[in-house]
């Protein structure tokens, strides 16, 4: 069965209400107490009525008025007579008490509704005594005292609060196991007494929901279930009374304003836990989903770690031979060097030599222009007469000097420039050719002076031939001069070249000598460095099924914790609020519910100078 828990104050005050009170009325002038007993048939139907009225006053009563519907009133501790028209008695008592009682006819305020059953079949109270078998008596509380009030602005049906208590007491050598559905149940052996109290129509007053009706256990009907041996009709009692206390206690205060905030900072509390947990699940999914590709990464560290090792192993093992060579280049480049010194030397000399013979032949290419020139006079000479024969003999004379002159440059550049030097040979002997030729052409210039023109005429074009060869030696000789020029500028530079590249290697020698240190200990660090990454990548493997675990750990909970917003606190939340509009309706209308139990102050009647007061006994005729 539900429960909520209510603030103590109003648990106290509503377990208040269930207590039968036999509280004192206020005092007054005077005061009227009816206590109606009700004879009821076995089914619960009323079979007779009898109300016994108390009239007291703290001074001698007199003559006064009573109200009152009762059938045959009789006093029964005196001797006054009433004087009855219609409802008004008229009483004329010499004393403060006035006890007197009459029949009514007057339907009670409670309805008694009793049913019997045995092994499961309904049975009237005559077929079901002195039977034997499992019995069950049904006894059910009806309110009878319906009224319309008004709480704030509706109409609401009402009833006149009565605290009722049922008593019914068994003779316990014809009945064992008996079991009840509320109440108390009390056995000394000789009788079994079921006790139970209930307000009939309270729950419809209050309008409350079936927890808060189960928490209070706001029961009308009493069910008795047992075995019965010779069944035996049970002494059956009910009273009631519609005094109920004033239920101070349950006030509009600020306790179901807190209880109010609770449920809310509550229900705030939730859904911060769900969205918290949602995080949670998202913040997880991806550290699992990163922790995989870290895991994997991891796996490929432990492999690169060992292809490291392998490769600096192997690094290692060649430092030596990398430091050897080293030295090797070193000492190679030093003795480079040397000889770049050397080179440099003949370089300048031989740049030297080519700009002197550059400058000689350039007059003998002057000279071989000459020659040409004077050829071709003389073959123009031949051709006017034998004026021309001397001019061309002078001419040959030059060419005598032109074939000297190259026959000593010949033996200058036998040493440095052989190739040259056959050239100049090869040319010099082409001009004592043509200088030998002339001669003879000159001496058979007199026998004849046609034969003269025609070596002329020869002369001129061999002579122009070399003229055109010596131009282009000449230019290749100037290139040649040039490129010895830059050979010159190219040899310092290679020198300074050649010296840092020794200052280089010199560095690079040092430098795999300590290569060749640190490898060594690269070595033992790659080793220690697989150690770790094994230990790491068995540990990532164990983390990475953590991860998964905890992923999955916080799906599990971000479910949970929904479960938990949407069937726990959210129904909290929402019943929780039912409950506080429950227990605010109770508050609503206690103030109706105390004036109703106020106002139902008689039964028969009573005059507007009295207080009333009235109890209900109803008892099965035996």
């Amino acid at each position: 069965m539900k429960r909520i828990n209510l603030p103590k104050a109003s648990i106290a005050t509503l377990t208040t209400l269930m207590i039968f009170l036999n509280t004192g009325i206020c005092f007054a002038d005077v005061k009227k107490e009816e206590t109606v007993y009700a004879i009821l048939n076995n089914n619960g139907s009323v079979e007779k009525t009898i109300v016994s009225t108390w009239i007291n006053s703290d001074e001698k009563l007199g003559k006064f008025t009573d109200s009152s519907n009762l059938k045959n009133i009789k006093n029964v501790k005196g001797d006054e007579k009433p004087v009855i028209n219609n409802d008004s008695v008229e009483w004329n008592v010499n004393k403060e008490d006035l006890y007197y009682q009459g029949e009514s006819s007057k339907k009670l305020p409670i309805d008694v509704d009793i049913q019997y059953e045995l092994n499961g079949k309904k049975v009237s109270a005559k077929d079901i005594n002195g039977k034997s078998g499992k019995f069950k008596i049904t006894i059910n509380l009806k309110n009878n005292e319906k009224k319309i009030r008004k709480v704030n602005g509706k109409n609401r049906d009402m009833y006149v609060p009565f605290l009722t208590a049922t008593e019914v007491l068994f003779e316990r050598d014809n009945f064992k196991n008996i079991k009840i559905n509320s109440g108390e149940l009390l056995d000394d052996g000789k009788k079994s007494s079921v006790t139970f109290a209930s307000f009939p129509g309270l729950k419809e007053s209050l309008d409350l929901s079936k927890d808060i009706e189960d928490y209070l256990e706001l029961e009308d009907t009493l069910v008795i279930e047992g075995n019965a041996n010779k069944f035996k009709m049970p002494n059956i009692m009910v009273m009631a009374t519609p005094k109920i206390p004033e239920l101070k206690g349950i006030d509009k205060n600020s306790t179901l304003d807190d209880l109010s905030k609770s449920l809310n900072d509550l229900r705030k509390g939730g859904d911060d836990l769900l969205d918290g947990s949602k995080k949670l699940l998202d913040g997880n999914n991806e550290l699992n989903t990163n922790f995989a590709k870290f895991d994997q990464g991891v796996k490929s560290l432990d492999k690169g770690s060992k292809d490291l090792s392998s490769g600096i192993d192997k690094l290692n093992q060649s430092a030596p031979s990398l430091d050897n060579g080293a030295k090797s280049v070193s000492s190679g480049l030093s003795q480079l060097n040397d000889s770049q010194g050397k080179f440099s030397n003949g370089v300048e000399s031989f740049v030297g030599n080519t700009n002197k013979l550059y400058d000689a032949y350039s007059a003998i290419n002057n000279g071989i222009n000459s020659a040409s020139d004077g050829a071709n006079a003389l073959s123009s000479g031949l051709s006017n007469g034998s004026s021309g024969v001397d001019s061309l003999i002078a001419s040959t004379n030059n060419i005598d000097q032109v074939a000297g002159g190259l026959n000593n440059i010949a033996g200058a550049l036998d040493e440095s420039n052989p190739e040259v030097a056959n050239q100049l040979r090869g040319l010099a002997g082409s001009l004592n050719q043509v200088s030998e030729g002339q001669r003879g052409g000159l001496n058979s210039l007199k026998d004849g002076m046609g034969n003269a023109v025609s070596g002329a005429n020869n002369l001129s074009a061999g002579l122009e031939n070399l003229k055109s060869g010596s131009n282009s030696f000449n230019s290749n000789f100037k290139a040649l001069v040039d490129a010895g020029s830059t050979l010159s500028s190219s040899s310092k530079q290679l020198s300074a070249a050649t010296n840092k590249l020794e200052d280089g290697s010199k560095k690079l020698a040092a430098g795999t000598s300590e290569l060749s240190k640190g490898t060594n200990q690269l070595s033992q660090g790659s080793k220690s460095l697989i150690s770790g990454t094994k230990t790491l990548n068995d540990n990532s493997s164990k983390l990475l099924k953590g991860t998964n675990d905890l992923a999955k750990g916080s799906n599990e909970l971000y479910k949970g914790v929904n479960k938990l917003k949407k069937e726990g606190l959210d129904k909290i939340y929402k019943e929780g609020n039912t409950k506080l509009s429950d227990i605010q309706g109770l508050v609503d209308v206690k103030d109706e519910i105390v004036k109703l139990s106020k106002d139902y102050n008689n039964f028969s009647g009573l005059n507007k100078d009295m207080d009333g007061k009235v109890k209900f006994i109803m008892k099965i005729n035996e």
